[in-house]
């Protein structure tokens, strides 16, 4: 297709080497200007068929459709980023939107009315598959994942403008890379707004609906216009020439279009920003001044409303007295939020007012009290089952402990007696802060039982004795953490110190002769 042809490319920049086979030396500007010149490396015949290739939309290509709606709709629905990204590699509507800005920028006629026309089509089935998933779904709540499509921003516009001509570039390329075109894909989320559209029709929610459309168009809209300023960009001939009157009346209906889209996601991105701001201030105002001694932060709720904001803090213990109040809330204006509504509520001190008890309680303060005193009863429970476990084991090495008398006289020859107990085993206490030892004291009040055994020999055992008794009680008496005490039969022990004493004037002359020998 001669139309298509690149214009010449001058001498200089078509070669490093001149007629004469000596090589040109570039400067600064003309190495800068062929790293960035878009013409060098253009492919527009290849590009042109990878385009109305991509456009086609043929039945593998509407059920591939589906599928990936369909994945996006379950990612969103059970809030997995990693199964939407998924669904936004498969999707093929990047196909239609880059054919579109071909269109416009080669005034390619038939190309932008057929990628029009299969867009409009894939977004109708697109949004059907979506609708008809959220209607048979058992799970109706927004997740984060959703929520974030419903409300489209300057910066959604930003993200169109830089993956459309991203995309763009990579068309065009001889050495086209395809990793492009799925980071495209994922950067744009062209997936997403329509399952989120999906999910507002089929629930009746209109602001979804509104606001998932809304950013689909920006992203449509803003990749399309990337696509045709990079094409214009690389002074590409037009298939079909327009008039001055047609070319106004394109880029009049163009701009329009763009403006129309654009100005609703400015002001959004504007409050955006301002809440982003107030949410900020308000837990830094919070952290300041509102961790009072005595008292408990139950609760905090931020609104924020361009008509007027509120703070929500709900307080546990004694009343604030009102000069108190008064100057809490004088420090509002150092912090940004002059203003704003600060809205104190504390139980405590008076009788509870019921109001303020119904209030608490749907914000969830006394949920979470509950919550604490059944996790107390929970480890209270626990404690209690492990005592039982352990004086259950205790009573039957007791028991048991009699009918291995034989063995052990057998086993053990000079052993005289044994005797079983229990043994409470303090608990840990490390080094600590006193806050941290007071958070502990509770947890750290109880220790716990173990078998302890007494063993009394005729002479004490060596180690390898200690060793094969410790076994063989903790073997029989199904009692690993048994411990066992060795001590000497004190019949035995009377005896030795008797023999000592006998022992001791006998050996004392002969000591003295020794000293008087020498």
């Amino acid at each position: 297709m001669p139309d298509h042809a690149l214009p010449p490319v001058s001498a200089r920049s078509a070669s490093p080497s001149s007629a004469g086979g000596t090589t040109q030396r570039l400067g600064p500007r003309e190495r800068l200007g062929r790293m960035f010149s878009l013409r060098r490396d253009a492919d527009l015949e290849g590009a042109l068929q990878r385009v109305r290739l991509d456009t086609e939309f043929t039945p593998g290509t509407t059920w591939a459709l589906v599928f990936a709606i369909l994945i996006a709709s379950v990612g969103l629905n059970v809030n997995s980023t990693a199964v939407i990204i998924g669904a936004m590699l498969i999707s093929p509507l990047m196909g239609p939107i880059v054919a579109a800005g071909f269109g416009l920028a080669l005034q390619d006629i038939p190309l932008l009315r057929r990628a029009l026309r299969n867009l409009l089509l894939a977004t109708l089935v697109a949004l059907l598959a979506s609708t008809l998933y959220f209607l048979i779904s058992p799970l109706g709540e927004a997740q984060s994942e959703l929520l974030a499509r419903t409300r489209p921003t300057l910066y959604d516009v930003l993200i169109a403008l830089f993956g459309g001509g991203a995309g763009a570039v990579a068309a065009t390329r001889r050495s086209f890379k395809g990793q492009v075109v799925p980071g495209v894909s994922i950067a744009t989320a062209l997936m997403p707004p329509l399952c989120t559209a999906g999910y507002g029709l089929s629930h009746g929610n209109w602001d979804y609906l509104l606001g998932a459309l809304h950013l689909f168009l920006i992203n449509a809209l803003f990749i399309g216009l990337a696509t045709l300023g990079i094409v214009r960009l690389m002074h590409f001939r037009p298939v079909h020439a327009l008039d001055r009157s047609q070319l106004w009346r394109v880029r009049g209906v163009i701009g329009a279009l763009a403006l129309a889209v654009a100005v609703p996601s400015v002001y959004t991105a504007w409050v955006v920003v301002k809440e982003a701001r107030f949410e900020g201030a308000a837990r830094r105002f919070v952290a300041d001044n509102l961790h009072l001694p005595g008292r408990v932060l139950a609760q905090v709720e931020t609104h924020y409303d361009p008509a007027g904001s509120r703070i929500r803090v709900s307080l546990l213990g004694p009343r604030l007295s009102d000069d108190l109040r008064q100057t809490i809330q004088a420090r509002l204006p150092a912090y940004g939020l002059g203003g704003v509504a600060l809205d104190l509520q504390q139980l405590g001190g008076d009788a509870p007012n019921l109001e303020q008890l119904g209030r608490l309680a749907r914000q969830g303060v006394v949920e979470e009290l509950l919550q604490r005193d059944q996790a107390a009863l929970a480890e209270r429970d626990r404690r209690i089952a492990q005592l039982e476990t352990e004086t259950r084991t205790l009573r039957a090495a007791q028991q048991q402990l009699p009918a291995l008398a034989g063995e052990l006289a057998t086993l053990e020859p000079g052993l005289r007696a044994l005797a079983t107990g229990p043994e409470i085993r303090l608990p840990d206490r490390p080094a600590m802060t006193p806050a941290a030892s007071a958070a502990s004291a509770g947890a750290a009040a109880t220790g716990s039982l173990g078998l302890l055994v007494t063993a009394t020999w005729e002479r004490l055992p060596d180690a390898t004795q200690r060793e094969r008794l410790q076994r063989f009680l903790a073997l029989r008496l199904s009692a690993p953490g048994l411990r066992v005490v060795h001590l000497l039969d004190p019949a035995a022990e009377a005896a030795a110190v008797a023999a000592t004493k006998r022992d001791k004037p006998a050996r004392a002359p002969a000591s003295r002769h020794r000293r008087a020998g020498a």
